[in-house]
């Protein structure tokens, strides 16, 4: 009868003999090093930017939740009478509007060795600033957030298609370009010809100063803290909820991409070995 896979620790050595016959060796901080993996996530050493609430680690995926204090921006908003929904020949007008607390929800998943931000990334607004992961979220009334039907929920999407991420941006970079793409585009009605609806359109009753957003400019006239507010179309999910949401459906993406099913789970043995195998 062959031998079992068996694992060791002793006299601060692992020792790993398996039903094979073949004996690995490795210092025990090697196993401390293995789980360290698996629940610290790789931003290696860099300081959390300014304004990151939550960071989450699912490996191979991070998740990273961002918040802009409440502000007045400008805009560039589509004109009523534009000739174009988007794209060439799209006029535009600028527009001064209060802005509540800003939540960016920002994907990453780790891919040779570094961070790369993915396509699953999301807008919330909400009136006064997180402090609890059972903190509930707005859905933000702007054109340009797609809302995206899922099984379990709506999501309230950001576009990345024009987002341009040079090979050489760490986490921190790209997640400040995410945030500068979102705001310092063109709002226009792509969302409502590609997604079907915006989140601008979602908030349609939501107050009744806030549709057209000429009545949103004239508000912020009156008070430039004006949308802190408004109660925004409520998500029906705390941060804790919509965070594992959402890791269920980067992951539930990638296995249907991968056309199989859920990975099989790995013995403590095996995912040793292929650690151990991956230090060499």
């Amino acid at each position: 009868m062959r031998m079992a896979d068996r694992l060791s620790i002793e006299e601060g050595k692992v020792t790993v003999t398996t039903e094979e016959g073949c004996r690995l060796e490795r210092p025990e901080a090697a196993i401390g090093e293995m789980f360290r993996r698996d629940l610290v996530p790789p931003i290696n050493g860099t300081a959390l930017p300014d304004g990151v609430k939550f960071v989450y680690w699912r490996a191979p995926l991070l998740l990273v939740v961002h918040q802009l204090p409440p502000h007045v921006r400008l805009l560039r908003w589509i004109t009523d009478d534009s000739p174009s929904d988007y794209g060439p020949g799209t006029q535009y007008r600028n527009v001064r509007l209060s802005i509540p607390y800003a939540v960016t929800m920002a994907m990453y998943f780790y891919h040779g060795n570094r961070l790369c931000l993915a396509d699953s990334n999301e807008l919330y607004f909400r009136n006064e600033p997180l402090r609890s992961e059972e903190d509930r979220l707005g859905f933000p009334a702007l054109l340009n957030i797609s809302c995206i039907p899922a099984p379990r929920r709506m999501r309230s999407w950001i576009c990345t298609q024009h987002l341009r991420r040079p090979g050489s941006a760490d986490w921190c970079r790209q997640l400040q370009l995410l945030i500068d793409h979102t705001w310092n585009g063109a709002f226009n009605r792509s969302s409502e010809r590609h997604e079907g609806q915006s989140m601008w359109g979602y908030s349609q009753g939501v107050h009744p100063d806030l549709h057209p957003v000429s009545r949103w400019e004239a508000a912020t006239e009156r008070s430039e803290a004006w949308a802190l507010g408004v109660n925004w179309k409520p998500v029906p999910m705390c941060i804790r909820e919509l965070v594992e949401e959402m890791f269920r459906e980067q992951n539930a993406a990638a296995r249907f991409c991968r056309s199989a099913g859920p990975p099989p789970t790995e013995s403590l043995i095996a995912r040793f070995l292929n650690f151990a195998q991956q230090k060499r």
